[in-house]
């Protein structure tokens, strides 16, 4: 019997799609859309997320939020919420943004104009299919500071990708090993945390993710 193909992540790219177009289609697909969108000057990209994908979000997430206790910092998530600017007509929908030092409410399309709010300080993408757009040069018109890349594979995998840190310096991304907003926090580190969640459960890998930060903390002062 015939091996069943894995599944994947359905990308499809719309080309010639105008601003108002664009709109039109936030509209009838509401707040509670399940496909993540991609725009940029009249191309649309429209992917469903996996299962996978979003398990891998969901850890990131729970290591910031360990990170925000130990450091006594508040940190607002926003979830995958639209990010965009009509006068550059530019939109990304990263998997997760965070926000530092404030809190920012959403329109009802769960969406955030950024011609009238700062961007979020932290925004996290998940890749399992690479995304025919520039998503990065849109993250960059968009004014994001820093941006986690995840690339990984489906399947047995997914949690030993690798992940790509880059932090916007004259309106480009420039990668780096350790996060910006976080300094003592190395990428590797992070990859380190996904793999013990697989491995001894995520409970146990948040524990020992949290000994670490205050041996790091220890350290420095």
């Amino acid at each position: 019997m015939a091996k069943k193909p894995a599944p994947t992540e359905k990308r499809i790219v719309l080309p010639g799609v105008s601003w108002q177009q664009f709109e039109t289609l936030l509209d009838e697909l509401g707040s509670h859309r399940t496909a993540r969108l991609t725009y940029d000057r009249g191309k649309l990209e429209m992917m469903t997320p996996l299962e996978e994908h979003q398990r891998c979000s969901r850890l990131i997430e729970s290591l910031l939020l360990v990170i925000a206790d130990e450091l006594d910092v508040q940190i607002h998530s926003m979830g995958s919420v639209l990010l965009k600017r009509a006068d550059l007509e530019c939109v990304a929908q990263p998997d997760a943004s965070y926000y530092l030092t404030e809190k920012v409410r959403l329109s009802n399309r769960a969406e955030l104009d950024l011609s009238q709010a700062p961007p979020p300080e932290i925004a996290v993408e998940v890749a399992i299919t690479k995304s025919a757009l520039n998503t990065l040069g849109i993250y960059a018109a968009l004014g994001l500071p820093e941006i986690w890349q995840y690339w990984t594979t489906i399947g047995d995998n997914v949690l030993k990708g690798n992940l790509l840190i880059h932090q916007l310096q004259n309106g480009e991304y420039v990668q780096r090993l350790a996060s910006p907003t976080f300094p003592f926090l190395p990428s590797k580190r992070v990859l380190e945390f996904l793999d013990q969640s697989d491995k001894i459960g995520l409970a146990q890998a948040l524990a020992v993710f949290r000994s670490w930060i205050q041996e790091q903390r220890s350290l420095n002062t």
